[in-house]
């Protein structure tokens, strides 16, 4: 291509007068044609999108990136009024069909979600918080943070997140026909949430739930993410509506539950309500709340996750943390909007400053938002208590560890800092209300309106923290909160940190997505797809216990430990690849341990 080439497609950008510029983040440039992108937008436009992601990215070389079209609106309901919003991009073929590309390294897939931390000035917490539920051997979304150009105007730094979707990579539940309509067939997979109606839409939860899902008995808002409802067979809603409902049913009209565990993934139910705990997000349970079944010969149970929504989590509240209303979390408690309580015997929830959001959400119940009466019944059985006591203290132990955190938190905070200092010279809203409404200093080509736009009946809420006036304290702050969140469940759950941590992460697969492109034969023929499963993180490497027996599975092998959380190893052996089953030795007996292969925790 020519140097003048080169130039021209630079000016297309806007960015002639921009040649000095080198970041060491990616930098990803849209542009819309002439075409006006805001929230007004319902469908995606067409757009033109070039990337950029070597060690060091110089702004002038946008003619030399990865070229895609795409499509892109903006996306979220409240956030999109934000003058920094998100966007919804969906790369495209030249027919206009979605293809799969990888991004920034991650997986390959056609719909990605460029979320624009505005009220989060720690530009950390979705981050955090999917790799605080990776940590624990779950699938969440993955995260790549870079700097934004459209239309030739800087944006300010993005974070690329995975979009919740059925996948190899994401959410690998089966794929379900429009055939599948009985039998083991019928059963999976599925994926919705608990939460607005409007969701897949840009609406604000006012919208027809049978556009986007149903309602349970309870009252419950299902939206479909998977498959869509426009695609979903009437078959398929009655038997997923008949599974929550009969789940429902075990603690209505005096029941207790008993028989939960045969409808809910219990791993998954522990960790989740940990990590939403934990996170202090103040949309816990009642929106934003993604599950999935798989087909029953699959495991066939509701799986809580992947995690969703963490803008306002992690005591990023409404008011300085001094003087003001602590709303939101901005303490890390929300007592004074929740109120405490509930789970007995162990003294959780009984100190009177703070509340678990689990027990706060069963008053929302407005319009299907409530937290489902399931979760609730589970929460407050005795069973469901010790189980949540033991698996915090694993997690606690190793990889949510203080000093685990703090050497994911440390490593951050060294790579985004000069991008955050470009970030808020853009976005100058250090120590300040941000939220609806705001101005932009650099207005978007080929919109009339110069920023933010009026929220709900007309107000301009602040909706993020404004804790600090610098981005180093706005990282701190988040740091020192979340440290504040763990201690206070440590109490709470009668737990104490070890001095070090026990394991610093858990067993898992990078995906290595080159092996799927094995397509060695001619046309008509279809290609060949490794057979390698990267959605969850480690899917042939876990642990059950049945009774005294361990039933170990790996396509790995090596050495398999079980240790104590005093770091103590109580027993270890050498397996094979494949399935081995041994039986719990007797140094392990009515113990406490984590189980581990080649020095990393095995999930459950």
């Amino acid at each position: 291509m020519s140097s003048l080439k080169k130039l021209s497609l630079a000016v297309g950008f806007g960015l002639a007068g921009a040649f000095a510029q080198t970041y060491d983040l990616p930098i990803v440039f849209i542009d819309t044609k002439g075409k006006c992108l805001d929230n007004t937008v319902n469908d995606k436009m067409p757009a033109t999108m070039s990337v950029l992601d070597a060690a060091t990215n110089n702004v002038a070389d946008s003619a030399k990136g990865t070229h895609y079209d795409i499509g892109i609106k903006v996306r979220g309901q409240s956030s999109a009024k934000f003058p920094k919003p998100g966007y919804s991009v969906e790369v495209r073929d030249n027919q206009g069909e979605g293809i799969d590309v990888s991004m920034l390294g991650l997986p390959p897939a056609d719909d990605w979600v460029f979320h624009g931390p505005y009220v989060d000035k720690s530009l950390m917490r979705n981050a955090l918080a999917h790799w605080l539920f990776r940590q624990a051997g779950h699938y969440s979304p993955r995260t790549k943070h870079f700097d934004l150009y459209i239309n030739g105007v800087y944006r300010g730094v993005y974070v690329l997140i995975e979009k919740i979707k059925r996948g190899k990579y994401r959410v690998n539940v089966s794929k379900l026909k429009e055939t599948d309509i009985s039998g083991d067939d019928v059963t999976g997979g599925y994926i919705w949430a608990f939460d607005k109606t409007g969701t897949n839409t840009g609406g604000m939860g006012n919208e027809d739930i049978n556009k986007e899902g149903f309602k349970t008995a309870d009252g419950l808002n299902v939206i479909m993410h998977y498959p869509k409802k426009e695609n979903l067979q009437q078959q398929q809603q009655a038997y997923l509506k008949k599974y929550l409902e009969d789940l429902e049913n075990l603690f209505k009209n005096g029941k207790n539950g008993s028989g939960y565990e045969n409808y809910v993934d219990m791993t998954s139910a522990l960790d989740y309500v940990l990590h939403e705990e934990v996170t202090n997000n103040s949309d816990s349970y009642w929106c934003s709340f993604f599950l999935h079944k798989p087909k029953d010969s699959k495991g066939g149970k509701v799986t809580l996750g992947p995690a969703w929504d963490f803008n306002l989590a992690m005591s990023n509240g409404s008011q300085p943390e001094n003087g003001g209303n602590n709303n939101g979390g901005n303490n890390g408690f929300n007592w004074n909007m929740w109120g405490g309580g509930g789970m007995g015997g162990g003294g959780m929830g009984s100190s009177g400053t703070t509340g678990w959001q689990i027990e706060s959400s069963m008053k929302t119940g407005m319009s299907g938002l409530k937290i489902p009466n399931w979760l609730l019944g589970m929460w407050k059985d005795s069973h469901y208590q010790s189980e949540l006591k033991k698996r915090w203290a694993e997690l606690r132990s190793g990889v949510w560890h203080s000093k685990t955190m703090d050497v994911y938190l440390d490593s951050m905070k060294t790579y985004l800092t000069k991008a955050a200092d470009r970030n808020f010279k853009r976005w100058p809203n250090l120590g300040k209300s941000s939220g609806q409404g705001d101005s932009d200093p650099q207005p978007m080509k080929y919109c009339n309106q110069g920023g933010g736009q009026q929220g709900m009946w007309g107000m301009n809420m602040p909706m993020g923290g404004y804790n600090a006036d610098t981005w180093d304290g706005e990282f701190e702050h988040l740091r020192k909160k979340m440290k504040e969140r763990m201690a206070w469940m440590d109490q709470q759950l009668g737990f104490t940190e070890p001095a070090q941590p026990i394991v610093t992460e858990p067993v898992i697969h990078v995906p290595d997505w080159a092996k799927d492109t094995v397509s060695k034969v001619e046309p008509p023929e279809p290609p060949t797809i490794a057979l390698d499963d990267f959605s969850r993180l480690s899917p042939t490497n876990f642990f059950n216990v049945n009774g005294d027996k361990i039933e170990i599975m790996t396509d790995l092998g090596g050495t398999f430990a079980l240790v104590d959380l005093n770091g103590t190893t109580l027993f270890k052996t050498r397996i094979k690849k494949g399935v081995t089953t041994l039986k719990v030795p007797e140094s392990a007996q009515d113990k406490h341990w984590i189980a581990t292969l080649n020095g990393k925790m095995l999930s459950r």
